[in-house]
């Protein structure tokens, strides 16, 4: 126990100097969450008590230990003359007393450091399961602490509202945060976990635990910062909603959601912002928290079969998987995989020929059309990333949208160049002409018919498969946010 308390932090000290001492007889004589505001020891009062929390802070600020905190506390019961308390008279009495008011106040100061720690957004964006640990130190266990010892659940869960250790006096159960439930970790609380007994508590919780230490501080914040928003001018609301989610402080399901290009840039820049530096783990990274944060995973249907079929369905699964249900209802896709050559991807001839009419397609053949098919052709997973973000186009025309609306205006007053002319080495025709701006390359920008169809898809593959992701970092930092906040914002 001494050792968990010999390393104090910041978030630790902060909430138990955030307390105010009260005077109370009893311990219970205030309720759970309410021992986060409130410093008591049940019978002191007044100067004695402002002395005994002070010893504590001793304790939990300089690491000193139980026998130290003894000293102090003989000390201030001797200076106030205070007497009558429990425990009083006999030195067994005497160090049961002072251990309980020692280890009850480190301990709950030290979960709700670790709360404070644990629901931090940005680990919470990376490690969203907490996973409950019993002490191998403690002699006599609870039966129910060892039972709940491996449990892993979302830290969201209603389990954490009530069982967050400590449980009872002298429980030195924890939590730590991990990424996913392991194959050998309980995911479900124990039958009757939430029951009330008779005597209003909960199996396994000492009578007035059942509260996560630092969960009513947060949420008091939480409250006083949501009320200054609704009072606020548009514009300094908006700042202050962007600082409190970034700080955890208003969860992200409480704030409308991004409708404006600046608000999507912003809200993808709050995500770039905490991407290693590193362009494989930044990647990684990005990867993850879409899975956790967003939904990801979800393989696109594929009316045929082969190798094409797979590259495009492992394509799709770095998408939003809200994105891929849209293409998926959109209609059929058919594909092929060809290694050498361009990969093109037919979004939907639909548009050009009726339905139940032959059409002659690349690679396909003649086929007849159905409603809002697609044809795909890819030659690599990369390439799967890109063409896969074509067929979203013509499924999910409100989001390509978004880009064009960006392209626009960023290249408002700007000519059409030739991207042969741009780019000699590459073999680009002659009518083939592009609004190249500042993007890492002038192809992002190329023109069809009036339409920027690369500026999405370069993004987005760019984005999920980690093509030239630094560059774009670096060069186009705007473009980066701008996809990164579509990707976990944009819903069809």
């Amino acid at each position: 126990m001494a050792n968990v308390f010999n390393l104090p932090f910041a978030e630790q000290l902060e909430f138990f100097r955030g307390k105010v001492p009260l005077d109370t007889e009893h311990w219970d004589d205030i309720w759970q969450d309410a021992h986060d505001k409130s410093f008591i020891v049940a019978g002191a009062k007044g100067d004695l008590l402002a002395d005994l929390m002070g010893a504590v802070d001793k304790a939990i600020e300089k690491g000193t230990g139980l026998e130290e905190f003894r000293k102090d506390f003989k000390q201030q019961v001797a200076k106030h003359g205070w007497t009558g308390w429990t425990g009083e008279g006999t030195p067994a009495g005497e160090a049961w007393r002072t251990r309980v008011i020692w280890e009850t106040n480190l301990r709950t100061s030290y979960m709700a450091g670790r709360y404070a720690q644990l629901t931090d957004p940005d680990l919470l964006a990376r490690r969203p399961y907490w996973k409950y640990i019993h002490s191998e130190a403690v002699t006599n266990p609870r039966p129910q602490h060892l039972a709940w010892s491996g449990l892993v659940l979302r830290h969201d869960h209603p389990f954490w509202q009530t069982h967050f250790p400590p449980n009872g006096f002298g429980c030195q159960c924890r939590v730590t945060s991990v990424r996913a439930p392991g194959p050998d970790d309980a995911t479900t609380p124990p039958e009757g976990w939430d029951k009330v007994g008779e005597n209003g508590t909960l199996p396994g919780v000492g009578k007035g635990w059942a509260y996560a230490p630092g969960r009513s501080v947060a949420e008091g914040v939480r409250e006083v910062v949501e009320q200054k928003v609704a009072k606020l001018p548009p514009e300094v609301a908006s700042h202050l909603r962007a600082e409190a989610i970034l700080a955890g402080i208003i969860p992200k399901a409480s704030l409308p959601a991004p409708t404006s290009l600046d608000e999507f840039i912003a809200a993808g820049k709050k995500i770039t912002d905490t991407l290693p530096a590193d362009p494989a783990a930044m990647l990684a990274e990005l990867n993850l928290r879409l899975k956790n944060e967003v939904g990801t995973g979800r393989k696109t249907a594929v009316a045929n079969g082969g190798a094409g079929a797979k590259t495009v369905q492992d394509a799709s699964a770095l998408y939003p998987a809200s994105w891929v249900e849209a293409a998926d209802n959109f209609g059929p896709l058919y594909t092929r995989l060809k290694t050498k050559g361009r990969s093109f991807c037919y979004s939907d001839p639909s548009r050009d020929v009726p339905v139940g009419n032959p059409a002659r397609l690349s690679e396909f053949g003649v086929v007849t059309v159905e409603q809002h098919a697609g044809y795909m052709v890819v030659s690599s997973h990369r390439a799967a990333v890109h063409e896969y973000a074509h067929r979203l186009q013509a499924a999910i025309p409100e989001l390509q949208a978004k880009f064009v609306q960006l392209h626009q205006q960023r290249t408002q007053g700007d000519a059409l160049e030739s991207l042969k002319t741009l780019e000699p080495l590459r073999n680009f025709r002659a009518d083939e002409m592009t609004c190249k701006d500042h993007y890492i390359t002038p192809y992002w920008g190329k023109d069809y018919d009036g339409e920027p169809l690369e500026v999405m898809t370069k993004a987005m593959e760019t984005v999920l498969s980690g093509k030239d992701l630094n560059l774009l970092y670096n060069k186009d930092r705007e473009m980066l946010d701008f996809a990164v906040g579509l990707l976990f914002h944009w819903k069809p």
